[in-house]
């Protein structure tokens, strides 16, 4: 519930759509924006709304507590000093997604014309928020890194500084899922497991579905269908691809895309079957996450794919693929609103030799099934990935029924989970 200022105009008590539009607008505004979808949830309910008449205003030096932004109509930005330095900012503009007021002076004030609606966020309650997030962000990777790695890097930030992130989809799966979208009659279940036969189109579609919540994550494909409309996911299917298609700049690049592509969807199939004998997990969950373990690679290969001549050697290519999927991984998991464990599968995983205590966890079925690949079906001639006999994650697993050590009747099983979806796409 909004917080409604008792000098501003009298205003009607705010519904769950009002927090989840107040939600959508900060995902927007700077620097609000910079808060995780949890902390943007708590400063949205202690946001103030004020409706400002004509011929109103508003010092400055008045404001200085909050982040005020234009929600309604339009105002002025005035400088009693100069009185050439006037501003008007209108609704839906750049401008308005950025603070009214930059300067805090005496002499800045907001004025109206005509009647407006701001909106405020506490500047203190803002600064705690962002300070916490910051603490418990910080974590420190440690990797050499070289030349064409932070030549990656930097495309990479620069995608995420001007919301142009790259995630290629890849073009045979995506024609099936539209040749399957455009017969007009699939039902939830058989759409759901369609998108998420695609890692690129998962990532968008869960991003969409995302947007839409006032602090609550889907973790499913049926979640997210069921938040988005099947008509929506329907048109995400087509415009996505068609916005996000794949050309390869060289076979090097191809092939990688290839082997993440078949790992990839292998991943989500053995922790979708993993989770099956996990009473507390579910297969619809571990079968996302599996998928969006290493989606981190997935943006690797397409920025490289951009800068296709300095990546015309798998060696090189799949070297700066390691280094930075998980640093990039669990950034875009976190930009784009993914609950909490996507973004642990995403950073973990990998790490083979961590301690497993407590629960069985969905990082854990990620790292079993990625060991269940390496053992049978290894990308590199040098393995990066050890024995399961000299870990301790095949014992707890073990204690639930899950078996490393009989590598191809996991993988039987897996084999049976894609031959569903290999027929539906193939009717």
């Amino acid at each position: 519930m909004f917080n409604f200022d008792s000098k501003s105009s009298a205003a009607t008590d705010t519904e769950d759509n009002d927090l989840s539009e107040m939600m959508s607008l900060a995902s927007r505004l700077s620097p609000i924006s910079d808060l995780n979808e949890a902390n943007r949830l708590t400063i949205c309910k202690s946001a103030t709304i004020v409706n400002l008449n004509r011929s109103t205003a508003l010092a400055a030096n008045k404001e200085h507590r909050w982040f005020t932004y234009l929600l309604e109509g339009q105002v002025e930005v005035r400088n009693a000093k100069d009185k050439d330095d006037t501003q008007l900012v209108e609704v839906n503009t750049n401008r308005a997604q950025q603070p009214v007021l930059k300067e805090f002076t005496q002499h800045h004030s907001i004025a109206t014309k005509t009647t407006a609606t701001l909106v405020r966020f506490g500047q203190e309650l803002f600064d705690i928020l962002l300070k916490e997030q910051q603490k418990n962000a910080t974590k420190s990777h440690d990797v050499r890194v070289s030349e064409k790695d932070n030549v990656i890097f930097d495309s990479i930030v620069e995608a995420f500084e001007q919301r142009t992130v790259v995630l290629s989809c890849q073009d045979a799966i995506s024609s099936k899922i539209a040749a399957l979208v455009n017969r007009g009659s699939t039902g939830i279940p058989e759409l759901s497991l369609a998108v998420a036969a695609d890692p690129a189109l998962t990532a968008h579609t869960m991003h969409e579905a995302n947007k839409l919540t006032a602090g609550e994550t889907t973790q499913t494909m049926r979640g997210a269908i069921t938040r988005l409309g099947v008509e929506s996911v329907n048109q995400l299917a087509i415009k996505i691809p068609a916005e996000q298609g794949w050309k390869a700049a060289n076979p090097a690049i191809e092939q990688h895309r290839a082997n993440y592509q078949r790992r990839a969807t292998l991943t989500a199939a053995i922790c979708k079957v993993f989770a099956k004998s996990v009473p507390h997990l579910t297969d619809e969950r571990a079968h996302l996450i599996g998928l969006m373990a290493d989606i981190g690679e997935l943006m690797v290969i397409c920025h490289a794919n951009k800068l296709g001549d300095e990546f015309s050697d798998a060696e090189s290519l799949q070297a700066s693929s390691r280094k930075l999927r998980e640093a990039v991984g669990s950034w875009l998991l976190g930009a784009w609103g993914f609950n909490e464990n996507f973004i642990e599968a995403a950073e973990s995983a990998r790490d083979f030799y961590r301690n497993h205590t407590g629960e069985i966890t969905y990082a854990d079925l990620v790292t079993a099934a990625l060991l269940t690949i390496e053992s049978e079906l290894p990308e590199e001639e040098n393995k990066s990935v050890p024995s399961v006999v000299n870990l301790l994650l095949p014992r707890k697993l073990q204690q639930a029924g899950i078996d490393l050590q009989n590598p191809q009747v996991i993988l039987e099983q897996a084999a049976a989970e894609l031959n569903e979806l290999q027929n539906l796409l193939q009717q």
